[in-house]
């Protein structure tokens, strides 16, 4: 009887263990195209700082995988999305860096582009953010003309340079009201040079010519004032 217990027994350990060894092995022993797959998934679910993770093992797992530059270029998603626009864009420049010829690479360079635009400031604020999303999208838009992303890549653009016309305004404004003439009409001046089509024309026209006028008194005052103190008297020459 107990030899038969104990025969029972070790089967039913057997199995045990080997149906513990089948689970680990199915668990564990995903396909590249499963994992990359469900790490997509958890990006589709808005679980950023995971989906990031579960492409961070999969590029340990399948170092040599096809999906692995994807991976390396979904991570850069998945800090994007959550709002790392800055670590993002460390990654997008990384994923440059590593696979220069890859067909994505349009797409990573528009997606610096978007990380630079989402950090605009207002227009009281340094606006180099900004120019440095129009640099990005004008290397895409000059260098990959045919790419998919390149026409939304024309409009942020517009978006930008309307964001820098009406910087320029901000301050050009700041300047006319503490009558500082001349260096508002050089911002106005500038605006309808650079940023012709920001729809500014109507606003700075009569500013810029009361800042003429102004700036015109001023150096009328000026000369007067050196009329009435005469020509200056030279010395005469120590002996």
């Amino acid at each position: 009887m107990k030899k038969i217990i104990s025969v029972s027994l070790i089967f039913l350990l057997t199995g045990l263990f080997s149906g513990c060894a089948w689970w680990s092995k199915n668990e564990h022993e995903l396909t590249p195209q499963e994992m990359y797959n469900n790490a997509i998934n958890l990006i589709n679910k808005k679980k950023y700082e995971e989906a990031s993770e579960a492409f961070r093992k999969f590029k340990e797992e399948f170092p040599l995988s096809h999906y692995t530059p994807l991976a390396e270029l979904r991570i850069a998603d998945a800090l994007f999305l959550g709002k790392n626009y800055a670590e993002a864009i460390i990654q997008y420049e990384d994923f440059k860096k590593l696979h220069p010829l890859h067909s994505e690479i349009p797409y990573a360079i528009y997606q610096i582009g978007m990380s630079h635009f989402k950090q605009m400031h207002s227009l009281d604020r340094d606006q180099s953010e900004t120019e440095k999303a129009i640099e990005q999208f004008r290397y895409l838009i000059e260098n990959f003309p045919q790419s998919s992303h390149t026409e939304e890549a024309k409009k942020r653009i517009r978006t930008c340079q309307q964001q820098l016309a009406e910087h320029e305004f901000y301050v050009g404004h700041f300047y006319y009201r503490t009558k500082k003439y001349t260096a508002a009409l050089g911002r106005f001046d500038s605006i309808l040079q650079k940023f012709p089509q920001s729809g500014l024309e109507g606003k700075i026209k009569p500013l810029a010519e009361k800042c003429r006028t102004e700036i015109a008194k001023e150096e009328e005052k000026r000369k007067e004032s050196q009329e009435k103190k005469g020509p200056k008297k030279e010395k005469a020459p120590l002996r």
